[in-house]
């Protein structure tokens, strides 16, 4: 079976040839690979946008975030039945405002270590400059 063809708006037809020096033609490839696309896509969007686009995602998996995830879910779902007995019509009572206190409590201990674990997994500022 043909490949479908593409319609009059996708079609390349100009052709423009450029020539570059050894250490031009290493640049661009070097940034076509930086950016993931191939060398002519490159060169088109540089042509056309003037910049590429390039989105990078970062994803961090520590253990000790997981951890502080579940202690404050675990802190939320205390907090949601608190509130539904209030909103209930539940009288205050001592052990409840323990609870509510030990809730916040926690909540501030989670924070004071996330905020620590911040400093120490800022990374390098350098590693995805444009």
């Amino acid at each position: 079976m043909a490949r479908p063809k593409k319609n009059e708006s996708q079609t390349k037809l100009h052709v423009i040839p450029v020539r570059l020096s050894e250490t031009q033609h290493s640049i661009v490839i070097r940034n076509a690979e930086k950016a993931g696309l191939s060398m002519a896509e490159y060169i088109r969007q540089q042509a056309v946008h003037g910049s590429i686009n390039t989105e990078y995602r970062i994803v961090a998996d520590f253990p000790e975030i997981q951890k502080l995830t579940r202690e404050l879910s675990a802190i939320g779902n205390n907090l949601n039945q608190i509130a539904r007995y209030f909103n209930t019509g539940g009288l205050q009572s001592k052990s409840i405002l323990e609870d509510i206190n030990e809730a916040v409590s926690g909540i501030m201990e989670i924070r004071n270590v996330a905020l620590r674990m911040a400093g120490e997994h800022n990374g390098n500022t350098e590693t995805h400059r444009k």
